[in-house]
């Protein structure tokens, strides 16, 4: 996606095997899709790799830095072109910008009140002082 006029995605890495059956859709695309994609999409630099006995996979390296790796096992070519089209519109970010209110949801309150560090302080510090008596 373009961000201020920029798009983010800087490149892409396609890997696939050659003879795989879970790679046939990524074949597919590379041989039949692919020199269209670029025309439409100048600015991403994408390269191919055959890599044998491995799954294909595509991993979306951004201005930001991320990288984003996506499997495309058994994916047909249709599968492939959306996925990559996704990639392309997507921003990069990572889940840290999820908001998370809290971990724990209840209609009713805790009856024994809330933890903090020093609940259990004082019965700590009783045995404590117990265990030191015993020993002297």
């Amino acid at each position: 996606m373009a961000k201020y006029g920029v798009w983010m995605l800087e490149s892409l890495v396609l890997t696939y095997c050659s003879k795989g059956g879970s790679s046939q859709g990524v074949r597919t695309f590379v041989q039949d899709l692919l020199p269209a994609f670029q025309s439409r999409n100048p600015q991403l630099h994408i390269k191919d790799y055959c890599v044998p006995r491995r799954h294909p996979k595509a991993v979306a390296q951004y201005r930001n830095g991320r990288s984003k790796p996506v499997c495309l096992k058994n994916m047909d070519a249709a599968g492939v072109m959306e996925t990559i089209s996704w990639m392309r519109s997507s921003h990069g970010r990572g889940q840290e910008y999820k908001v998370v209110r809290s971990r724990q949801l209840s209609r009713q309150p805790s009856i024994q009140g809330r933890w903090s560090v020093d609940t259990f302080a004082s019965q700590l510090e009783a045995r404590n002082a117990r265990q030191s008596a015993s020993l002297s």
